[in-house]
């Protein structure tokens, strides 16, 4: 197998070429937005999509302050003789990451931000030659972290200001992460105040700043004009659901080729495909560029390692878990579809306002597009429907998960009384009725299948606190699940079957209470005083028990 580096741990671009990491190639999109020459874009594209690499990449092909042929050389955009002469190490830049900004409060966060901009202006703190056209006093006090809330709104905005009159030459500008202190401000309950303060400080270089010639943000989420960007007519924002630079992002099928074919993985590009493939991008079907690095990286070091779900241990996946507190049951159809493989045809808002995203559905099936849980299944349809699906594997598991976390804690002592109360009385139509009552605000995704009922109903056994058994030895054979209450010196055993047409459950209550009578289930149950047996037959959302003895 052949031996890469793979950038596995960080994403900026300088580290990746000065450390020989192996590099998918995406310095074209910097000619192709030279020749476009905009003013103000921003591109939003699902996390752990490459965002941080590809503006890292733009910062130092145009900082006047350094000389990167060296790590250009080979690439794409090297051949572009026009972006070379005029453009590369041309313009003083403004790099700014807004990904740590958060807080358990506004004042935390902003302390957060405070110390982002210091940084920034302590790179460029040579320019202090004690004549700043009036702003010595906020230089300083950024700089030294005494920055007052205004000082901070205006920053960006003064800083380019002063690069402009210090090189004599436009300012480009760059912002990563742009939405992150949002996301965390709707969390912690300050949304307000974060986007009265970011709606100043993006504005000061974004709406008509004649020094500025290029301003570029990314993030996850495309946040409408009206609540962040109110006023900007000069903004071009480049989504999920935008063709134009569909593959400035994510890896291309080809890419990934190429990377498969120098790290000796070829053979495996199926499982690729299966797990990390799949998100599409205008014409494009782009793989997770972490989640194919990762895997990569664990395969170079063990050829049998198996898939993982890297990209959900990156952040938070509580859209999904806030979705179904909210909407379940009504989204129960929509996620069992999804789970099952297939698409559903829903209206997506894509212009989100944070201190409502979770209160409308359509903003919250936008936000599932937006950060990655879905992607398009046919193309984009402005102002109607949209064809969504659950674009690989691992985002399929993931939605388990959280579903199965979700049921499982939604499930109450007090919910399952009735049904740990009707296994004991041996009333079997009242235990019918609670095991389709729990049935009903399920979400199914594995087609109904005996397995699939066996881990339901073991799940909502085990959430009563008494000890649950599956498939324990017993008698002369197994049954499916059996139940202990060793205080009670009471123990119960549930042979299990599953039948597609509610004509054939009788025969299959039949056949099971057959069975637990040939293999004397539950009679070895050793200081166990009552053993009580059940068939249970299942047919989709409805379940049928009988009571054996």
């Amino acid at each position: 197998m052949a031996k890469i580096r793979l950038p596995i741990g960080y994403p900026d671009f300088r580290r990746i070429r000065e450390d020989g990491c192996y590099y998918v190639d995406k310095s074209h999109i910097i000619s192709s937005l030279i020749e476009s020459l905009p003013c103000s874009v921003v591109f939003t594209r699902p996390r752990r999509f490459g965002k941080t690499t590809m503006l890292t990449m733009l910062r130092d092909f145009f900082d006047i302050r350094m000389d990167s042929r060296a790590l250009f050389e080979g690439l794409a955009v090297m051949s572009d003789e026009m972006a070379v002469s005029e453009w590369m190490n041309k313009y003083p830049v403004i790099y700014l990451t807004l990904k740590d900004v958060e807080g358990l409060s506004f004042d935390d966060a902003v302390g957060m931000l405070s110390a982002k901009i210091a940084a920034l202006f302590r790179s460029y703190s040579f320019i202090d030659d004690g004549n700043l056209g009036g702003y010595e006093e906020l230089f300083r006090n950024i700089l030294n972290m005494k920055a007052s809330m205004n000082d901070l709104k205006l920053s960006v905005g003064i800083l380019a200001e002063l690069l402009h009159e210090y090189y004599s030459h436009d300012v480009i500008v760059l912002i990563d992460e742009y939405d992150v202190p949002l996301a965390k401000a709707e969390t912690g309950g300050y949304c307000k105040e974060m986007l009265s303060l970011l709606r100043v400080m993006l504005a000061s270089v974004l709406k008509d700043n004649p020094q500025v010639r290029i301003s570029i943000l990314t993030g996850c989420l495309r946040v409408s004009k009206e609540s962040l960007f109110t006023g900007l007519n000069n903004l071009s924002i480049y989504s999920v659901t935008s063709p134009e630079y569909a593959d400035a992002f994510g890896f291309t099928e080809s890419e990934v080729d190429s990377l498969l074919a120098a790290a000796g993985l070829s053979d495996k590009k199926s499982i690729f495909a299966e797990w990390y493939d799949g998100y599409v991008i205008g014409s494009e079907s782009l793989f997770t560029p972490w989640d194919v690095l990762q895997y990569a990286n664990a395969l170079i070091a063990d050829s049998e390692a198996i898939p993982r779900n890297y990209w959900a241990n990156t952040s938070g996946n509580e859209v999904i878990r806030k979705f179904l507190e909210k909407k379940q049951p009504v989204v129960a159809d929509d996620f069992g579809q999804l789970l099952s493989g297939n698409a559903i045809s829903k209206k997506v808002t894509e212009n989100l306002t944070y201190d409502s995203i979770y209160d409308d559905e359509n903003s919250i099936w936008g936000l599932m597009l937006e950060t990655g849980y879905l992607t398009m299944a046919g193309r984009y349809q402005e102002n109607g429907e949209i064809s969504l699906r659950i674009p690989n594997e691992e985002i399929r598991n993931l939605f388990i998960s959280e579903v199965d976390s979700w049921f499982r804690s939604s499930i109450t002592g007090n919910k399952l009384q009735p049904l740990i109360a009707a296994i004991w009385k041996r009333d079997a139509e009242a235990l019918s009725e609670a095991i389709s009552d729990f049935l009903f605000s399920s979400i199914s995704y594995h087609d109904y299948s005996e397995a699939y009922y066996h881990a339901f109903l073991a799940g909502l056994l085990s959430a009563s606190g008494l000890i649950v058994k599956s498939n324990r030895e017993s008698g002369e054979g197994r049954p499916d699940i059996s139940l202990f209450d060793p205080p009670c010196r009471r123990a119960a055993v549930f042979e299990i079957k599953a039948v597609s047409d509610t004509a054939a459950m009788q025969k299959a209550l039949d056949d099971a209470r057959m069975q637990s009578d040939e293999k004397l289930y539950g009679l070895d149950f050793e200081g166990y005083r009552e053993i009580v047996r059940y068939a249970v037959v299942f047919c989709r959302k409805s379940a049928k028990a009988i009571c054996l003895n």
